[in-house]
């Protein structure tokens, strides 16, 4: 974000988690209260990010290996991009 920017800024979802990061701002005046609020925040956010993105990780996984299985009991294999 610009220097001068007054907001908190939100930017496109991550691959892994799908969360939106978010950029706080950091008022050039902030209180010991403010700051502890936007740590609290920055945390919370930080641990959001780590759980949903071992979270979709392994659900991806967990799915690619249902799909394989079924496909498997029913006698038939992957297909690659070609066919």
């Amino acid at each position: 974000p610009p220097a001068h920017s007054c907001k908190d800024w939100i930017g496109p979802p991550d691959k892994h988690s799908n969360l939106r990061p978010v950029v706080f701002y950091v008022p050039p005046e902030e209180s010991p209260l403010e700051r502890r609020l936007r740590e609290a925040r920055q945390e919370a956010q930080a641990c959001d990010q780590r759980f949903w993105a071992r979270h979709n990780c392994a659900f991806r996984q967990e799915k690619e290996e249902f799909i394989y299985s079924r496909l498997k009991a029913k006698g038939l294999e992957m297909r690659d991009e070609t066919g």
